[in-house]
């Protein structure tokens, strides 16, 4: 399969309304003021502390980032006069300014939160700590801002090894899922998988309309959720290692040791591929569990094939018998 040729999505911003969507990072922020600006767009992943800022000195200034106001610069801006903090938030507000982001359900003084109305800056709180607010924020925005595109795929997680299977339709990718599953792994996506760049790895979402519905031929859409348990799914996985199905007459040559480790490049980063003869009588579902502990053992420094083969050159060296 010729990854690519996969559509790359990026988005240029990301509304501040997405920070308050609770049900996709966890985050239990709340609106404070300047709702009317809650779709102003974030550019960057990025974050900012303020704290020169408020102090008056703008020539710096991250102004493109969302805006984290902590202990720090709460308790700096009681200690400043009403009216020269006042001054230096107009300085500061003649930028354009994302939101401004809470800590340790802080409140700041009435005059902040008066002209971020005013202004229309969305500000959110949040029970967090400091630095736990600007890890999840950072995480969330730079999963937000990541690479994407789909593909038409499965994808499993099996013994903790992400499996993206492809192949051409009809193949048998959906029925060695099914199968996988009910042998007790987990089903992230099937037929349209989502799949998004993190830093140096590609992880597999659920797409939000089919969710984990499964088709195979002959009985129709399966929701595999409700037929084997939440413990049979799972919304996102990182993939770890690719297998494509094909027909056996239409594999001319294959690894018959091992001894290579083949890659393929999704979205500029190399995974680890492996393509699986199909024909009647091998069970795919136990190739691809097999495929997966031999995957594991590779990344622990244990080598199927290269043991193999260093037993069989100790044996010639010592006048054994050979293959």
């Amino acid at each position: 399969m010729d990854f690519a040729r996969l559509p790359v999505k990026r988005k240029r911003f990301v509304p501040v309304s997405r920070l308050l969507n609770r049900e996709d990072h966890g985050m239990d922020f709340e609106l404070l003021a300047g709702f009317q600006g809650i779709d102003r767009p974030v550019f960057t992943w990025d974050v900012n502390r303020p704290g020169l800022a408020l102090s008056g000195y703008l020539d710096y200034f991250a102004n493109d980032r969302v805006q984290i106001l902590g202990n720090t610069e709460i308790h700096y801006m009681e200690r400043v006069e009403p009216a020269e903090l006042a001054n230096r938030i107009a300085n500061m507000f003649a930028f354009e300014i994302p939101a401004f982001i809470l800590s340790r359900n802080l409140m700041p003084q009435p005059i902040f939160l008066d002209m971020c109305n005013r202004y229309g800056i969305p500000v959110l709180r949040s029970t967090m700590s400091t630095d736990e607010a600007i890890s999840r924020i950072i995480l969330f925005l730079a999963q937000e801002f990541a690479p994407e595109s789909n593909l038409h795929g499965t994808a499993v997680d099996v013994y903790g090894v992400g499996c993206l299977i492809v192949g051409k339709p009809g193949i048998g990718k959906s029925e060695s899922a099914l199968e996988l599953v009910e042998r007790g792994h987990r089903l992230v996506a099937d037929d349209y998988v989502e799949i998004q760049r993190r830093e140096n790895s590609i992880h597999a979402k659920t797409n939000h309309v089919l969710k984990h519905f499964i088709e195979i031929r002959g009985l129709g859409m399966i929701d595999l959720r409700s037929v084997f348990g939440d413990g049979s799914v799972r919304d996102f996985k990182r993939i770890g290692l690719v297998l494509e199905l094909a027909e056996w007459s239409t594999v001319t040559e294959f690894d018959r040791l091992g001894l290579t480790t083949s890659f393929t490049e999704i979205l500029g980063v190399r995974i680890p591929y492996l393509r699986i003869p199909v024909r009647p009588g091998r069970n795919i579902a136990i190739i691809i569990e097999v495929a997966a502990l031999n995957w594991r053992l590779k990344e622990l420094g244990i080598e199927s094939a290269s043991l193999l083969d260093e037993y069989a050159r100790a044996n010639n060296r010592r006048g054994g018998r050979r293959f």
